[in-house]
Order: structure tokens, then sequence, then C-alpha cells
């Protein structure tokens, strides 16, 4: 254009405008025809992409923005064109109709020409490579759950534990246990919707894993969450290399709910939680083992609610017809039926809402009473999700061993040895090894197997007991009951319902196992045809309660007549005074027990009991031994202690082939040690509990150190020495103010040993070298100790393992320790863990501080009624970090204490204080600063309150949360 000459590019300057503008006017109809066209084209493109979204999301897939915005457009585009046809088709005149307006036919055709090109445009762009993909997955997945707002105590006190957990370096795999429907699920429903909003993880996933374990699906699961596709052809290791490459990268938490056996992380192609990746894996499940066998870090049980958060919750869902004054009464039984699980309170809630008639309630709480389905959803919801548990017992052996615990009343704390005692006989344990013991260890490790699924529990005594929740007593009543469809033994449990008569004949008939004990039956005036009984218990209460004329006391003469199979009898703390002669037709029987059957007088000669293996005569009133034990050459455990026999033929027991555990503790007579020496002629003993008179017979015996190593439990008694044994092999020594040669062989194969008014021990350096194994001591007012240890006598490694020192009134007591420092190598204090010093009223100080270093193990310090005491450590000079393991400090009664050392030093791991009568203490124990509370007692005036020297104000104020007053 620039060869032009400036005239003619003048005019076209001018002419190219113009001409288009022309075209505007002239073209209009051509154009608005076009448009038509294109509008139509665009519109069949937007139907069928339309129809292609529409077809993916049918299938759970979401179109692209990319798409959705086009569509929109599109329609938006389709409005505009209708309006400008419209006003292309309506006419446009001026000067009132005379000539047509080319001035608005000329806009309009310019707004045309600019919808063709918007057209064009959109109808170009509509070429998309997908028009819809699978959604994106939150993050998080917010989970439906119905975690009420009445267990707020209970649920919210675990599921803070829970996310104090997962919020720590530490605990890189959490285990959640407990028994099925106590709500675990629910609670990690609660925790994972926490997680929404929070940046915490980069994604949270749920995978459901149930009692079938199926890693593909696992892995499926995972997949899904983190949008890996799995072809179909892919095995398991080319899904976990996937798996892996991917989460590896990726901070996450993994939930698997229900997990009812442990699986390998690596073989799915799930890395370890560490403190560098920061990931976290929680597990649910109901079994201890599940938790171990999965390495977790923490394991935290679930328990069931309060009785006040059961309450509440039973009224949430039942409604307020609970809050009838008629029907209150009964709802709250009903609800104690339910014994706190949740899965139980909202189901028969669910089934007694609205419920108006009280007949209907007590019908319902007799049913549950009896253990009974009767209640809708009772056992499709409650019993069948339990009996899984018992159902995933490993076999037939245990899930007996289970349904046993039902013979005893609810809530009643089961006795271990007991229990494993009555399995290990009746189901056959002493067949299948060598002798009591190792038949009682295997009883043990199927309780530890059936506590581990959750379906016992430790009992409130401690660890010598175990509980079973009513629930599961339930479920186990129901498995066994005679009118029950399930197949194996059937059970009449009776037990502590407060009967005054025995059940009707007819009951007893086709059972296995009778329970009728902790009831009020004075009179057995019956003969019941049981072809299949094995095991039968009439016992009364636990020895918590007297004997009394409520209990047993009569038995029929043909009450035994036909119960040919019976192997178990315990007639235990009942008030009979003889026992029937029909008693010795029962050829079968392996367990007899009359325990504490003070009353009793007589007992038929027992030599026709053949396969008696077990036979407990302890607390009972006989007079004489019985006649024919000489025949019973199957027994293998024998106890006849604190009985009144006139005379006992030592050489009868002493001559019972099998016997393997025999206690003699706490006789009329006792037991004289050279009488005893002929016991080194019972080879398979390997339990012994006696008390003798004196120790020179009964050490006397060439053979009798080596037989006394081979036992595997004892407990001696030698005079007056009563005190509970702390330990399988225990020695109480009482009265005896010589020691003879030879207690040496006694006492070095004891773990635990106390020494009771012993005047002629001095200190217990004269036991050194003996005493490696012993890891408690007691030594009680034994007047001649002036000190316990002897740094000069005794050697580096004398008391190497013991664990526990209590030292009771001993009134001549200057030192624990004496000698100086302990040798730089002596180990005798590091295993320290409690000491416990009582009326030691010569004590001027416990330690001195050179001796603080080796107590580094020390947990619980108790000192109390030592009245000259001025510190408990002596010295200026303390180690750093002294007691660092100390948990718990008692100080009672110490009227001349002033300081526990003259240096300040801090406790770092104290948990729990006690300080009482200690007038003269100027200051309070320092702890660590990290300590928000701790707990205990302050007792005093408060004249002595307010002399204490405090460190800071924390300190102060900690302590006057447990400061009592006066």
């Amino acid at each position: 254009m620039d060869s032009l000459g400036p005239v003619v590019q003048i005019i076209l300057f001018f002419w190219v405008p113009v001409s288009q503008q022309i075209g505007y006017l002239k073209h209009l109809n051509n154009n608005v025809e076009t448009l038509k066209r294109e509008t139509k084209e665009l519109q069949d493109k937007r139907h069928q992409i339309q129809a292609d979204v529409d077809d993916a999301i049918s299938v759970g897939k979401t179109r692209v923005r990319l798409v959705e915005n086009w569509l929109v457009d599109v329609t938006n585009i389709e409005a505009q064109v209708d309006s400008l046809r419209m006003e292309f088709e309506q006419p446009r005149t001026c000067l009132n109709g005379c000539c047509t307006n080319h001035f608005s036919r000329y806009k309009l055709g310019k707004r045309v020409v600019k919808k063709l090109k918007d057209v064009e445009n959109l109808k170009a762009k509509g070429v998309f490579d997908k028009v819809a993909e699978s959604p994106r997955r939150p993050r998080v997945l917010e989970m439906q759950t119905s975690l009420p707002r009445v267990q707020q105590s209970t649920a919210e006190e675990t599921m803070e534990e829970i996310w104090q957990c997962l919020h720590d370096e530490e605990n890189g795999i959490i285990g959640i246990y407990g028994m099925g429907g106590i709500g675990k699920t629910t609670l990690m429903k609660a925790i994972n919707n926490k997680f929404i909003g929070t940046d915490h993880f980069n994604i949270v996933i749920w995978v459901t894993v149930s009692k079938d374990l199926n890693l593909g699906l696992i892995q499926e699961h995972i997949g899904k969450k983190l949008k890996i596709r799995f072809d179909d052809n892919e095995d398991m290791a080319e899904k976990r290399d996937k798996l892996f490459t991917q989460l590896k990268n990726v901070r996450y938490l993994l939930i698997l709910d229900d997990l009812w056996e442990a699986f390998s992380l690596d073989q799915v192609g799930i890395p370890k939680p560490d403190k560098r990746n920061r990931c976290k894996i929680t597990i649910t499940t109901r079994f201890i083992r599940v938790c171990n066998e999965m390495d977790a870090h923490k394991q935290i049980r679930v328990r069931t609610l309060t009785p006040e958060e059961a309450w509440n919750l039973f009224c949430e869902r039942c409604g307020d017809v609970v809050m009838s004054s008629e029907i209150r009464p009964v709802a709250e039984k009903v609800a104690e039926e339910c014994s706190g699980l949740p899965l139980a309170i909202k189901t028969v809630g669910r089934a007694m809402h609205g419920k108006d008639k009280k007949e209907v309630w007590e019908n319902a709480l007799r049913a549950l009473k009896g253990s009974s389905p009767e209640i809708p959803g009772m056992e499709r919801q409650v019993f069948l999700p339990l009996k899984l548990s018992y159902d995933y017992l490993e076999n037939e052996e245990i899930k007996s061993c289970f349904l046993y615990c039902t013979l005893f009343p609810e809530d009643y704390e089961i006795p271990i040895d007991e229990l494993v005692r009555c399995w290990a006989v009746e189901e056959g344990f002493i067949e299948n090894v060598n002798d009591l013991e190792e038949a009682t260890n295997k009883g043990h490790d199927i309780l530890e197997r059936i506590k581990d699924a959750c379906l016992l529990e430790k009992g409130s005594y401690g660890n010598k007991y175990v509980r079973m929740h009513d629930l599961l007593r339930d479920l186990a009543i129901w498995i066994t009951s005679p009118s029950s469809s399930i197949e194996g033994s059937k059970f009449l449990v009776k037990a502590g319902e407060g009967l005054m008569q025995p059940p009707e004949e007819k009951m007893w008939r086709g059972v296995v196992r009778i329970s009728l004990m902790h009831n009020k039956i004075k009179d057995l005036k019956i003969t019941p045809d049981c072809p299949n009984l094995v095991s039968l218990f009439l016992n009364q209460s636990s020895g918590l309660v007297p004997v009394c004329s409520n209990f047993l006391r009569t038995i029929h003469s043909n009450f035994f007549e036909l119960m040919p199979k019976l192997q178990i009898l315990d007639l235990s703390r009942t008030g009979i005074e003889s026992l029937p002669m029909s008693l010795l037709q029962l050829v079968n029987l392996r367990v007899l027990i009359l325990s504490s059957c003070r009353d009793l007088v007589e007992v038929p000669p027992l030599g026709k009991l053949k396969e008696l293996q077990i036979l407990d005569l302890s607390k009972s009133g006989l007079k004489n031994f019985p006649q024919g034990i000489e025949s019973l050459v199957k027994l293998k455990r024998l106890d006849i202690s604190s009985t009144s026999f006139t005379a006992i033929p030592y050489t009868m027991i002493y001559g019972l082939p099998s016997l393997e555990e025999v206690s003699m503790m706490y006789l009329k007579e006792k037991v004289d040690g050279a009488t005893f020496s002929e016991a080194v002629n019972m080879k398979r003993l390997r339990s012994l509990s006696i008390s003798v008179s004196n120790l020179n017979g009964f050490i006397a015996h060439d053979m009798f150190h080596r037989w006394f190593s081979g036992l595997t439990s004892f407990h001696v008694e030698v005079k007056s020495a009563v005190f509970p044994p702390f330990s399988n092999k225990h020695i109480s020594i009482g009265g005896c103010d010589k020691f003879p040669c030879g207690i040496e062989g006694l006492t070095k194969h004891a773990f635990s040993l106390y020494l009771y008014k012993s005047k002629g021990l001095t200190s217990l350096s004269k036991f050194q070298g003996d005493l490696k194994s012993l890891r408690h001591l007691l030594v009680s007012e034994c007047s001649g100790v002036e000190c316990i240890i002897d740094w000069r006598e005794v050697g580096d490694d004398a008391f190497q393992c013991l664990q526990s020192l209590d030292l009771h009134r001993l009134l001549n007591l200057e030192k624990i320790f004496d000698g100086g420092a302990p040798p730089p190598l002596n180990t005798s204090l590091q295993n320290f863990r409690i000491i416990r010093v009582i009326s030691c009223e010569k004590l001027r100080s416990l330690f001195s501080s050179s001796m603080v270093e080796q107590l580094h193990q020390l947990e619980v310090l108790h000192i109390s009624d030592c009245s000259q005491m001025k510190e408990v450590i002596e010295g200026d000079e303390l180690p750093h970090n002294s007691f660092p393991k100390l948990r718990i400090l008692r100080l009672y009664g110490l009227p001349e204490l002033e300081s526990i050392c003259s240096q300040r030093f801090m406790f770092i791991s104290l948990e729990e204080i006690h300080v009482r009568s200690c007038p003269m203490l100027k200051k309070l124990p320092l702890f660590s600063s990290s300590i928000h509370e701790i707990k205990g007692e302050i007792e005093g005036e408060r004249e002595w309150w307010e002399r204490l020297e405090w460190e800071d104000e924390k300190a102060r104020s900690l302590y006057t949360r447990i400061y009592k007053g006066p």
C-alpha cells in the first residue's frame, strides 16, 4: 500500500470502513441465515456433549469444569441469537411507517456479524479430550457417626487420648481394642471427622477390613482413595509397588477398622510410620493380640459406659416413657442389665421405646436376667455380633473354657487358680502334658487367649482374678442353654439367683454342667437322673462371707446315684456335716473340693474313687484323716491346710506315686522336720506348701537340697510366721534365735523371704551369697537387727535381684546400709523398686548421698512412724538426676523430719505424694516443671502449712490443690 499515491491511500482509508458499514445493512439477510445455520450446528454439538456428560454422571463421574463453562456459554449465546432473530423478524419503520428505518437495520446487522463470530468461536472451542472425570475425593471423607451426646465423659476421654497419640511423634501405630459393640468404630469415625478442615495429614484413608482378611481388597480401597488405577491383570506385588511409590511421598493417616488378623504392611505396600514421615496408622480390633502383632506403639482399650452415661443413653433411646414414676424403677434395672455396652443399650432402648406398660418392662427385665433373646433385636443385633468373637476362638478347647466361666455368678471375681485347675482336669489338659504344672501353664495360656479376644477382663482385685462382662455371660448362657439351637454342651446355670429349692429334676436331664453355687438351698432331697453330667457346682459364697445356716446342709443318701460321668464336684463353703455313701459311685470323679466345710465331720472311705486327681480338704472340720487315700494312685494335688486332724499319716502321703502338689500349711500340729525328711522320695512333687516346727530336721537329709532345688514353687513356714507369700518361692521364718547350719540351702532358692521375731538376726550379711535370687524381703520385729546390709561383709552382687524391701518395727535399726558407700562395682541396689520403712524408731536417716546413685530404679518410697528421723538422705552432695524414676513418695508420722535432703533437688518423675504428721518439715519436694497436676494428700496444721517455704508460686499452687488441712 505504500506504493500507492497519497490520494489513493486517503480514499482507501475512508472507503474500507464505509464499505464495511454498508455491508452490515446490505448483507443483513444473508448474515442472519448464516447465524441461524451456525447456531443450529452449535446446538447439535451441545446436545451431543450434554448426552455424553449425562452418561458419565450416571456412573458417578462429574463433568469437567471447562465443559461445564462451555455449556453455560452455549446456552447464553443461544438465548442471545433468539433475541436477534426476533428483532430481525420485527419490521422497523420511520415517518409513521412510511419508510424503512435503515439506521436501525444497520445497527442490527452490525450486532448479527459480531454474534456470528462469537458462535463460530464457541463452536471451535467445543472440542474436548474428555467431558467428565471421576470425582476428586476430599482429603478427609466425612463419615456418618452416631456418637451420642450422652457419652461425652467416657467417649471424649478416650477420643482425647487417641487424638494426643495421633499428634505426637512417639506413636506411629495405635491399637484401639475392646469387646464387640463397645463403640470402637463410632469413636474412630468421630476422630476421622475431626480432621476435616485441618492440614495435619495430606490424606485420611479409611478401610473397613472385617473378619475375612483380604489384602487385595485393602490395596483396592487405598488405591481408590489415592486415585491409583490398577489393571485387572496386575498382581499384589505390582499393586504393592504402586501404592508404596505414592504413599512414601504423602503424610497419611490410615484407619484400619475391625481388624481380626494381623498382616504385613510391607506386603500391601504401606510405608511404616516413623518420626521422619510423620504418618500414622490406627487399627480397631477385638483382640489385644492383633495390636501386638501389628507392632502397635500404643494400645488403648475402649471401656464400657459409666452407670450414669448408660442411663442417659438408655433414656435417649427410650424416650420420655422412662420418666414415669411407675416405669422408671424397672427401666433402671433394665438399663443396668445392659452393663454399659452401647450396642446392647441402643438395641434394648429401641425395643422399649414408647412402651408404657409396667408389665412389658418387667417381662423385658426377666428376659435379660435369664439371658433370653426375647427382646426384639437382641439376638440379631447383640448376641450374634458378640458371638463372632466366640466363633473366632482358635479351637473347641478354648471355646469350651470360655463357656465354663458362665458357671460363676454374675459380676463374680473368678479366681484364676481355681478356674485353671478345673480346666486342666475337666478339659483333659493333663492327658496331653507331662504333669499338673504343665497342664496349669496350658490353662493360663488359654486364659490369655480368651482375654486377648476381650471375652474376659482383669478382675477388680488384681491379677489373680478375672471377670466376665454380663452381656458376654448372657451370650455364653444363650449358647449353652438347653433350648438353644446351637450345637454343643448344654448347661444349667442358676448361680447366685437366691434359689431356696433346687431346680426340678427334669431340668437336670441331658445337661453336661450344672452350677447352683451361691444360692440358699439347704437340702438336696432329690435323686436327679444326669447321665451326661460332668461338672456340678454346689459351693456357696466366697471366703469374704462366713458360712451361715442358709447354706447347703443336707444331701440325700441317693443323690449321686445317677451321675455316672461326674468328674468335678465342688461343695466348698457349705454347711454339710457328712457326705452320703452314694458319693462312692462316682467312679469317674477327678476333682473333689470340700474346702471350708467347717461342719463336715466325716466322709466315707475314698479308696473307690480311683480316678481322683485333686482333693481339697483345707479348712474343713474333719478330725480324722479320710480312709482309703493310699489307694488314690492318680492323685496329683492334695490340700489339707488349716485342718485339725489328730493324726496325719505322712508316710502314706509321701508314698502316693502321682502326687505333684501338696499343701500342709497351718496344721494343728506342725510337721516335724525329721518326719518330713521322707518327702525326698516323692519324685513327681513340684509344689510344696508346708509349716514346720523347726528347721534342723527339715534340712538335715542328705538328699534334701537337691530335691528341694527341683521344686518349681514352694511356701515354707517355720514356726509362727504367718504372712501371705510374695512369690511362688517363698520362705517365712519366725521365732528363730539361731539359724541352723544348712539354712543357705533353703534360702538360696527363694524369691521372697519373710523374717519375723528372729532375735538371733543382726543383719542380712550372714546370708551373703545365698540371696542372689531374692526379689522381695520383709524383716519384721527382729529386735537384734541394727543394720540390713553391711558393705564390708557382702559380695558385690549379694542382693542383685532384690526389688522390694520392707522393714517393719525394727526397734534397734540404726542404719539400713552400713560400712560406708557400696563398692564401685556393687550391683546390690540397682534393681530396688520399692522401699517401705515402718516403725523403725532409731533411724535418723534412710540413705547416704553416696548410695542414692545406685537407686536409679526406685519407684516407691514409703516411710512412716519413725520417730527420730531427721532427714531422708544424709549428706550434702547428691548425684545429678537423683531418683529419676521415683513416682510415689509417702511420709507419715515423722515428728522430727526437717527435710528430704539438705541439698535441694528435683524429682523428675514424681506423680503422687502423701505427707501427714510431719510438723518440722520445712519444704515439700521439688518436681518437674512439666507436671500440671499431682496426686496425693498433704495433711497438717494450718500454722505448719503457712510456714512452709516455697521454691516458686507454681509449686505452691499445685500443692494447695491437695492440701487437706488438719
